[in-house]
């Protein structure tokens, strides 16, 4: 290549470089208003944690590219102007929503952000209730313009994106307030939109989590709340309905389930929001296709052997993480596909779902796994080589006992069991429709920590499960369908552990066909299994099926 012509490449190089700088530059920046309370906040998030998660290891570096304006709690926390990003005291999804737009989406962002832990819509962010409450609504608004108006004088071109919301709680706690939530929502929204001149303004509302304290002891309050949420987002276009109960969610020292997400929930939740914004503006990384492609790698005529893997926290894999795998002698492999095993699985109560048979593998996109990596990997070493083998996965880390009943409960937008029933029944019929004979050889399952804990569920633990495993096996028509329990740890914080473990003994001591399995000596984290704790668990759970007559 002689001289003048590598001259020409390389000034071309820079003068594209220089124009999509300049592009960037030029684009008009979003501006993001993140407002709630306690949960929004960021209560009980620790900036110094961060890094204890592979996932989010340097989130909490600032983020001189994003301007950041707030006013939280009583005041005492306030910028008074444009700063550049970065975790406070504590600190709210604006952290890691801002990092994963910046990512993806080629403008600049802004946030400005107004938030108070227990307050009410009722009130509090009620516009035309001046005198009642902590007067949020014109707080919120002059904090908004004073922003706006310092980035006019800054010559930055803008415009109103977005609001992103959590908030809830506390009108759910009032039975005076909750039935007027639809009502003061409505009325919130609208009014937003005309004093700012933003006719158009989408807000995305984020879940009150059902994996905290208010779902369970509030559990009807709450249920009320979702249907005055979904009342509003029917009936609005431009609201959006970001999920949460799946998202890691704090425990207190007792083993109550907290009222606030913590460290790693707030990170999560700020991805979720992301994730949802940029799936609107259609700026989403391209999902990769994991199905088979060219037929399932199964020589006919093998016969399937079909396991099926359900429950909550400690089955879905929280605090499970795949970037730690590499680090577990003999267990490098598994965080690669395992493409002789078939997979079908539905996370977080659907937030996550395969479309079809993929193989074996992590696909969680919080970057967790559950035991299903190893479990696999051990029945395939010692089955039958002609024999396919595929697993079934079905979890929701927020679930509770009720959620699981065959009758449903009366929270019925949380009801599972029909869904697991159907997820069940279409993999089968999928296998016979592609030529396959395919045998159910067993459900496994971890006793819920959700249900551990809190009173009514666990003095009822052994009697609902029971009603389950019953009713599975007369849906599926497999009246000795083997049921395979795992216990909870005796290190785990959650209380009742001792009468839930020694209760499910007993049921195993009245039907032959279900299998305890033991997890006292297993390692185990503060509050589950852990990488390592996860892949013992899932060969435990191998090792059971295996030794089974």
């Amino acid at each position: 290549m002689n001289l003048s012509f590598r001259k020409v490449i390389v000034t071309g190089l820079a003068l594209a470089f220089l124009t999509k700088a300049t592009a960037i530059a030029e684009e008009v920046t979003r501006v993001f208003l993140f407002a709630g309370q306690s949960n929004m906040v960021g209560a009980d998030a620790h900036a110094d944690r961060i890094d204890d998660y592979p996932n989010f290891k340097g989130a909490g570096e600032p983020q001189s590219d994003v301007l950041y304006s707030y006013n939280l709690g009583n005041g005492d926390e306030a910028s008074q102007g444009w700063v550049p990003l970065k975790p406070l005291r504590s600190f709210g999804p604006e952290v890691t929503f801002a990092r994963r737009v910046r990512r993806h989406a080629q403008f600049p962002i802004t946030i400005i952000k107004s938030a108070v832990g227990g307050t009410t819509v009722a009130f509090d962010w009620n516009p035309d209730a001046p005198d009642k409450g902590q007067k949020l609504y014109p707080r919120t608004l002059k904090l908004i313009r004073q922003s706006l108006d310092e980035l006019d004088k800054r010559g930055i071109r803008y415009r109103l994106e977005a609001v992103l919301w959590h908030q809830g709680e506390n009108d759910m706690l009032d039975r005076k307030l909750y039935k007027q939530y639809a009502d003061g929502l409505t009325k919130l929204v609208a009014r937003l939109r005309a004093d700012l001149k933003a006719p158009e303004l989408k807000w995305y509302v984020a879940e009150v989590s059902e994996k905290g304290i208010w779902g369970m002891d509030h559990r009807e309050n709450l249920g009320i709340l979702r249907q005055q949420q979904e009342q509003v987002l029917k009936a609005d276009p431009l609201l959006r309905w970001v999920p949460t109960s799946h998202l890691a969610f704090e425990v207190m020292g007792s083993g109550q389930p907290h009222y606030h997400f913590g460290t790693q929930g707030q990170l999560q939740m700020g991805e979720a929001f992301a994730a949802a914004y940029l799936r609107d503006i259609g700026q989403s990384p391209a999902a990769t296709d994991r199905r088979f492609k060219n037929g399932l790698p199964i020589a006919k005529p093998a016969r399937v052997r079909l396991f099926v893997l359900a429950g909550q926290r400690n089955m879905e894999g929280e605090d499970s993480f795949v970037s730690e795998i590499a680090q577990q002698p003999s267990y490098e492999s598994l965080a690669k596909d395992q493409r002789d095993i078939l997979f079908r699985y539905s996370l977080g109560g659907g937030v996550k779902s395969s479309t079809g048979w993929e193989p074996l593998g992590p696909v969680d996109d919080l970057g967790n796994f559950g035991p299903e990596l190893s479990f696999g990997a051990r029945l395939r070493k010692s089955l039958d080589a002609k024999d396919g083998v595929a697993i079934i996965k079905f979890t929701h880390s927020g679930a509770q006992g009720p959620d699981w009943f065959p009758n449903g409960s009366a929270e019925s937008h949380r009801n599972l069991y029909p869904k697991v029933i159907r997820f069940i029944r279409a993999a089968q019929d999928d296998l016979k429709q592609q030529g396959f004979e395919s045998s159910l050889e067993g459900i496994f399952w971890h006793t819920g920590e959700n249900d551990t804990y809190f009173g009514p569920y666990a003095n009822n633990n052994a009697k609902w499960l029971k009603q389950l495993i019953d009713q599975t096996r007369a849906d599926l028509k497999q009246p000795d369908l083997p049921w395979f329990i795992s216990e909870q740890h005796k290190n785990s914080p959650w209380r009742n552990i001792e009468p839930v473990n020694a209760a499910l003994n007993e049921m195993a001591r009245t039907d032959p066909r279900i299998t305890i399995i033991k997890t006292s000596e297993l390692p185990h984290t503060r509050l589950h299994f852990g990488t390592k704790g996860t892949l013992l668990l899932g060969e435990e759970m191998a090792e059971a099926y295996l030794k089974k007559p």
